[in-house]
């Protein structure tokens, strides 16, 4: 065997370790980017169930009663958590943008809401209010998510 045969050989297996290690680093990448994207989207639903039981609570705790959330992630510039209760439709909607995606959940609330309501979230105001005031209009308890009590 000459020694310029021997180093095409050496050649060859070290090109196939490095193609082999890069697919494993790329495989990793994607499957990490995957995992943060199933983290958010989890934070995000049990966000939301929160929300809902929140909701009920206040409605049940009565007028004047009030319940302060933040929220679930770390918000950074341009990132949002938007907060509806829905009376069209009677549900809880979050809608949010984070690492550049959008992810959205819904839950139907089970008391009533009299008018709707919207608060989002961001970096500079991370945090909501569920409030019951009485409104005289309908004749019964409100209950709204707004930026302050």
């Amino acid at each position: 065997m000459r020694g310029g045969q021997v180093s095409l050989d050496l050649m060859f297996a070290v090109t196939l370790v490095a193609l082999t290690i890069v697919s494993l680093i790329s495989l990793a990448t994607h499957e990490v980017e995957e995992v943060k994207a199933f983290d958010a989207s989890t934070k995000l639903k049990v966000f939301t169930i929160d929300l809902r039981d929140t909701v009920t609570k206040v409605y049940a705790s009565g007028d004047g009663f009030a319940v302060r959330k933040t929220s679930p992630f770390a918000l950074k510039s341009g990132e949002y958590v938007r907060v509806i209760l829905n009376a069209t439709s009677n549900e809880l909607k979050v809608e949010a943008e984070i690492n550049g995606e959008t992810y959205t959940t819904a839950q139907k609330v089970p008391v009533p809401i009299v008018s709707s309501s919207a608060v989002t979230l961001t970096q500079s105001n991370d945090e909501l209010w569920i409030v019951c005031k009485y409104n005289e209009t309908v004749g019964g308890l409100d209950v709204r998510v707004s930026e302050n009590p």
